[in-house]
């Protein structure tokens, strides 16, 4: 085959056969960027079908190593958020309920956070393991290994600066390829929509969301996808180090209500009342037990559980964003929120770009909270020299009106492959 046949194959429109899609993956990297870049701006632009979908997801897929398979293997995907710290939550719960979770996450980019992160926020924990660990491990959170789906790691470097990442064909083919590696059987996709979600209109979202279930489907996977809400900030505690402290909380059964929501929203998908191993202390001790299999110590795991900021870091001043009036707040912009926290240091706005685990902010009004003049709504925690226009952007976030503002569930809708 000839890769410039090929790109002008779909450049006009045609549809690609699984064969071609297999030689493209099994060349790319003897392949020019140009020609990569060229073949993924055609995607882009005409789209994949059902079929060319499929067969990119399993072109990517066969390239790499799997895990092996296991018995109650069930995971699950975000496709970002601010505040969504559901997987540090979800995972030693399911495993508490009997499953065994092998989760591969990804660190955040631009306004939304990342797992990997978060979960580097906690001295010692190794979010690098092997094939060979991570099929021993029964829970486990770890980024992905060069081993898995490497084709993934060389077309989404290239989708970031070529303006292709929005394309529904390339996203399915990227989460699931990567998904379909851990030998599961059950898959939960969290995907967002909203102002701070990369779908910000709900039809897009439900667009990505079937082509997933159907492509998780024909890879022998049972995939739910909900479509949640991501107009407003998930939670009370949003950055690395603060969202570990939500995280021990939630586990304690005392996590605020739209986490545990969409925590136990996640659960009853892949088939699990995670309820009572939140009540009991089991999914806590299962955190626990995940730690230190991944390399924390047990001191400091006890003192995480019992005083996380004994052993996180937090930057040292806190900065309050006060209600400029007597109201209810009726908007808190997550978008404007993640971004501020980028800015500060908590995120990244380039792969490899080195984050702050310390800064963070805490919600102390939530949208349909009534708050008094002069009453905090949010602190953020941030370096003494932090740039004030960054806080006169994140005052804006916050809208406080009068009357009554509806707040909608976390979870719009939610979609099988019996619904696609």
């Amino acid at each position: 085959m000839h890769a410039p046949t090929l790109i002008a194959k779909k450049r006009d429109g045609e549809v690609l056969t699984r064969d071609e899609f297999n030689w493209f993956i099994e060349h790319l990297t003897q392949l020019p960027r140009e020609q990569i870049g060229a073949f993924l701006m055609a995607c882009q632009l005409n789209g994949l079908n059902d079929d060319e979908t499929t067969a990119l997801t399993l072109a990517m897929l066969n390239q790499g190593a799997r895990l092996a398979p296991r018995t109650n293997a069930v995971d699950k995907h975000s496709t970002g958020g601010v505040g969504d710290k559901m997987s540090l939550v979800l995972a030693p719960a399911l495993h508490a309920c009997g499953a065994v979770v092998p989760m591969l996450a990804g660190r955040g980019l631009a306004h939304t956070g990342g797992t990997i992160d978060k979960l580097e926020a906690i001295p010692g924990f190794n979010t690098g393991l092997s094939l060979g660990e991570m099929n021993a491990n029964p829970c486990f959170i770890s980024r992905q290994t060069a081993d898995i789906a490497p084709a993934d790691a060389v077309l989404y470097a290239i989708r970031d600066v070529t303006a292709t990442v929005p394309c529904i064909g390339l996203i399915t083919a990227s989460i699931l390829s990567k998904k379909a590696a851990e030998g599961i059987q059950a898959l939960v996709l969290d995907v967002k929509f909203g102002r701070a979600a990369f779908m910000q209109e709900v039809t897009e979202a439900r667009a990505l969301a079937k082509s997933m279930v159907r492509v998780g489907h024909e890879l022998g996977m049972n995939v739910t996808a909900q479509l949640t809400d991501m107009n407003r900030p998930i939670g009370r505690y949003l950055g690395n180090s603060h969202e570990i402290v939500e995280t021990v909380a939630c586990l304690k059964g005392r996590g605020p209500a739209d986490t545990m929501e969409l925590v136990y929203a996640q659960g009853m998908a892949l088939g699990y009342d995670i309820t009572e191993s939140i009540n009991d202390g089991s999914a806590l001790a299962s955190f626990r037990s995940m730690l230190t299999r991944q390399g924390v110590q047990e001191r400091v795991v006890d003192e995480l559980v019992n005083d996380p900021w004994s052993v996180l870091v937090r930057e040292s001043t806190p900065y309050v964003i006060r209600a400029a009036s007597e109201g209810t707040v009726m908007e808190l912009d997550a978008l404007i929120v993640g971004q501020v926290l980028c800015q500060a240091g908590a995120g990244r706005s380039r792969p490899g770009q080195s984050i702050n685990h310390g800064v963070g902010i805490e919600v102390h009004a939530k949208v349909g909270d009534t708050v008094a003049k002069g009453e905090p709504v949010l602190t953020m925690d941030g370096p003494p020299d932090l740039d004030k226009r960054l806080l006169e952007r994140l005052s804006q976030a916050v809208n406080i009106g009068s009357g009554d503002v509806v707040v909608p569930p976390r979870v719009l809708e939610t979609l099988t492959v019996a619904q696609i």
